[in-house]
């Protein structure tokens, strides 16, 4: 017994961060150089040129007078309440570490840094990109950049200590109280920041603390949350491989099922044929998983774009990238059914897959450009409709000869 009281307190909980954390880097290491190699990156970093030249276009016409605090609360707000905080646990840690939960400090204290400094840096950057606008419409009464990030860096940390308490509660309601308390301090402190001062941003802070610490003084707790810990890190994880999923297959990544009624009958218009098996599966898969969410919310983002868009430059622009990026996204269609071994079973031609992903990916984008090219057209001279039927050309061409030619490499390449 002695031996393992000896060895209990032995257990360094700061070296277990340290090896989970070197995993955790590794592997999404690994994922990111998947993502660059597939240009990623460097259409991000167009993405940034573009959008920092338009913006400060926009800012030369910009009034003023004009309201900005709405656009810096729709930025700050989420990055500074949004403050998960990445444990790196597992399920086995409820059975195995709940013995040692309470020498778990040294592990915790060092998933706290890690999740401060990450969202730090996010915050510090939404921060940058707003401060030409504030100091647009604020000219010498701006207050400096460095107290201003320092403050919301403080609520930062505020947030996320809330958060570690959150999941010690025992009582879900009493969490989402908590939860929703810290999204409207947040929202009330940065709106008293921006449009009063600092010093009454303080005042306001410290009497939102008491009163949450008043509030839930007496509300029970776990020494560690364990299960809300665990269900959160595999969410964030889960988000992540999602990410990653896009430029490369992700074992670990299950695969989520939606019925969608409402659409998913379409594959009934497909003929009941052998050459069709693979039409008939790929765009069952594409209605029912998530991938066809992702589209969705694509093309909605890009509906809102086109409509706040104020040039026809932009506009094209806008255009082409939401159709970049979806074909993209349906690209990851190829490795929907790479393991499935029920299509080695039944006498299909490995070659009519090519052109059945090539078609779905072509059709999905081609109804995707019809529904942007309504927004687009709003407001833009005739003569622009060109656009979209240059952009039918591109994804014509995209699917049906360089897509279909890649689909095609890679079934061979299986067959051997």
């Amino acid at each position: 017994m002695s031996h393992l009281t000896d060895s209990t307190h032995a257990f360094n909980t700061h070296a277990l961060w340290k090896q989970r954390f070197q995993h955790y880097m590794k592997e999404s290491i690994g994922y990111w150089q998947y993502a660059a190699r597939s240009n990623f990156i460097g259409f991000l970093l167009f993405l940034v040129i573009v959008s920092s030249y338009y913006y400060a276009k926009t800012l030369q016409r910009l009034p003023t007078d004009y309201p900005y605090l709405w656009i810096v609360l729709l930025v700050l707000v989420p990055l500074v309440a949004s403050s998960s905080i990445r444990t790196l646990t597992r399920s086995a840690d409820r059975m195995f570490l709940l013995r040692i939960e309470h020498e778990m400090g040294a592990y915790f204290r060092s998933s706290f840094l890690y999740s401060f400094s990450l969202q730090g840096v996010w915050l510090f950057l939404g921060w940058v990109a707003l401060n030409p606008l504030y100091k647009h419409c604020l000219g010498s009464e701006a207050r400096p950049f460095l107290l201003i990030l320092a403050l919301l860096l403080l609520l930062k940390i505020a947030n996320l200590l809330a958060s570690w308490q959150e999941g010690r509660f025992a009582d879900e309601r009493t969490r989402f109280i908590s939860v929703w308390f810290r999204w409207a301090a947040s929202l009330a402190l940065i709106t008293i920041q921006f449009h009063y001062s600092s010093l009454w941003a303080c005042l306001a802070a410290l009497l939102l603390v008491f009163v949450w610490l008043i509030a839930f003084r007496y509300a029970g707790k776990y020494v560690i949350g364990w299960d809300y810990l665990i269900a959160k890190e595999k969410q964030k994880q889960a988000n992540l491989y999602a990410f990653f999923n896009w430029f490369v297959d992700v074992p670990q990544l299950p695969t989520r099922i939606a019925r969608r009624g409402w659409i998913s009958g379409l594959t009934r218009m497909i003929p009941f044929r052998q050459d069709s098996a693979f039409l008939y599966l790929y765009m069952k898969t594409l209605l029912r998983t998530e991938m066809f969410a992702i589209v969705l919310r694509l093309t909605v983002i890009g509906i809102l774009a086109l409509a706040v868009a104020d040039s026809t430059t932009a506009r094209c622009v806008i255009l082409l990238i939401a159709l970049v990026i979806s074909m993209v996204q349906l690209t990851s269609l190829e490795r929907a059914h790479r393991y499935t071994f029920w299509l080695h079973m039944y006498p299909l031609e490995p070659q009519t897959r090519a052109g059945s992903l090539a078609f779905i990916i072509w059709l999905t984008l081609s109804v995707e450009l019809v529904i942007l090219t309504i927004p687009f057209m709003m407001g833009t001279p005739i003569l622009y409709i060109v656009v979209p039927l240059l952009s039918l050309a591109f994804i014509s061409f995209a699917c049906g000869v360089v897509l279909r030619r890649r689909f095609k490499k890679n079934a061979l390449l299986e067959a051997e």
